[in-house]
């Protein structure tokens, strides 16, 4: 333990949170210091700390100020770019204890407690027939809503229309219209946009108590897949149906990818089939739904590149013909297949199956996105590009996959790389007990590790050569240094108003 945490110190963090609520214990505060890739840099967090109240986490950061302590926020954890991994000497503070859920569902938003589970918003809202406004990734039955802001999505973060911050110093600050004093939190435009300033900042400028989440009725849905044989005439599709807006969300992936999405063990395959049963709502709808599951993974994996489309209107029949508009576009290089992908997705829309491969192998992504004049040739160079490392991937046993996906206008690409590889707890911590002893007793691959390192890199020039923009930068997406000086000025001079000690999340988005 670093020896600015004497025990003065730790006894006053205890005093505000509790003692179960102040871990030393080398276990806890490896898991807290580590993400899902790996970073030479890192270091062991000094303790870590869990707030249970707004009130709690203030007290915390003003003891911690004062002491001269730096700190890093963290949520889940399950992201792979450094932003919640110390590089020096901090305190995490774990929010995963700020899970409060306040709903306001005739002014349609919730307070939402920072660390709150994507999952669990989903089950407070269903009594109202409400659903977050909010695009929320995957791994959300797990991954928090204050982490989603603090790193940015590819789906952006339009519908996060107020915060409760707590600054370096525990001063606690609200934004949107809550900012006005006695006032509710409906709107986020109220003067100047306050909210903004503290989103996709990975908690260099803030730590998010509080986020106010806009909510939307659930609206009726159709679905429709299509498999393409070159990744060339499916971005093209993509593209085209994004220009012309024809649908809410649209998902690629290659036949790597759709061969690990269609392999799920028991477990997973019953929670998928309750999910689609209690979606369909008639048991005529349910048992052809789920007669698709059962024939619709050979199309899926079968397809050389399949597209998976969902449109979202007031009622079924607008949905559908809005779908029929999409299916001429698909229909010109594509053939129509099994729509599984899209209604499994709508049904179960959160797993974190994904942070390991179907046999256990380790998992990291990189991401561009990109605008829908880019996104073509963004592609291809990133293709060349793999293609040129084959031989020394395949001597490592690192495989690639592709999600291409888009929710608004321009296209988000991802390659994914799995390798056989040791795990860390962070991956065993979320995996089922069977597969924990499956999968836990890998054996390190230390040149793919450091392969990746450069690829990873590498890759990421690419999409910087076609003006890519990123989500969740962390330390490994960078942001201060691509500034013009003038705009590199004024973050620094925020950085210097709200953080003056440096406290904040050292050197993420390369502001030390």
């Amino acid at each position: 333990m670093s020896a600015v945490l004497h025990s003065a110190l730790i006894d006053e963090l205890v005093s505000i949170v509790g003692p179960a609520h102040v871990c030393c214990d080398e276990p806890t505060r490896e898991l807290a210091s580590s993400d899902l890739f790996l970073w030479s840099g890192a270091v062991l967090a000094d303790a870590v700390v869990r707030p249970g109240s707004t009130a709690e986490l203030a007290q915390v950061m003003a003891v911690l100020a004062r002491s001269g302590t730096a700190i890093v926020p963290r949520g889940a954890g399950l992201s792979y770019t450094a932003g919640a991994v110390p590089h020096s000497a901090a305190v995490v503070i774990d929010s995963l204890r700020l899970n409060q859920v306040t709903v306001h569902a005739d002014d349609l938003y919730a307070v939402v407690g920072a660390g709150t589970s994507w999952q669990a918003l989903a089950e407070a809202l269903k009594p109202h027939g409400l659903r977050a406004a909010q695009i929320s990734p995957i791994s959300g039955s797990h991954s928090t809503i204050g982490g989603a802001a603090s790193q940015n999505l590819p789906g952006g973060l339009d519908n996060i229309i107020g915060l409760t911050v707590v600054l370096a110093d525990g001063s606690v600050v609200h934004t949107g219209s809550a900012a006005r004093v006695g006032a509710s939190a409906f709107a986020r435009y109220a003067g100047p946009d306050l909210t903004g300033l503290f989103l996709g900042d990975c908690g260099a400028f803030g730590f998010k108590a509080e986020v106010v989440v806009r909510l939307t009725v659930e609206r009726e849905a159709a679905f429709a897949s299509f498999s393409f044989q070159s990744a060339d005439t499916m971005m093209a599709a993509l593209v085209c149906l994004r220009r012309r807006e024809l649908v809410t969300r649209a998902m690629s992936m290659d036949q790597l990818k759709a061969q690990s999405a269609t392999r799920v063990d028991v477990a997973e395959a019953v929670s998928v089939v309750k999910a689609v049963v209690k979606e369909a709502g008639s048991m005529g709808r349910a048992f052809k739904d789920l007669a698709q599951l059962a024939t619709g993974r050979s199309a899926v994996k079968d397809a050389g590149w399949s597209l998976h489309l969902t449109v979202e209107a007031a009622t079924e029949t607008l949905a559908q013909g809005q779908m029929d508009l999409a299916r001429a576009v698909c229909g010109v290089d594509g053939l129509e297949i099994n729509n599984m992908i899209p209604k499994t997705l709508r049904a179960k829309p959160y797993s974190i199956r994904g942070l390991v491969g179907p046999d256990g192998e380790r998992w990291v992504p990189v991401h561009a996105i990109l605008p829908l004049s880019r996104a073509e040739a963004c592609m291809r160079a990133l293709q060349a590009k793999l293609a040129s490392e084959g031989a020394v991937m395949a001597a490592a046993g690192i495989q690639h996959s592709w999600i291409i996906s888009t929710i608004g206008a321009y296209v988000t690409i991802e390659p994914m790389f799995y390798w056989p590889d040791q795990l860390d707890a962070i991956h065993l911590a979320h995996l089922s007990e069977r597969n924990q002893t499956r999968f836990g007793q890998g054996s390190l691959n230390a040149g793919a590790r450091e392969l990746l390192t450069r690829l990873r890199a590498e890759l990421r020039d690419v999409m910087r050569e076609h003006d890519a923009v990123h989500g969740q930068m962390g330390r490994f997406y960078p942001y201060l240094p691509l500034l013009d000086s003038a705009t590199q000025s004024l973050v620094l001079r925020i950085k210097d108003a709200l953080d003056p000690a440096r406290t904040m999340n050292p050197g993420v988005l390369g502001l030390i």
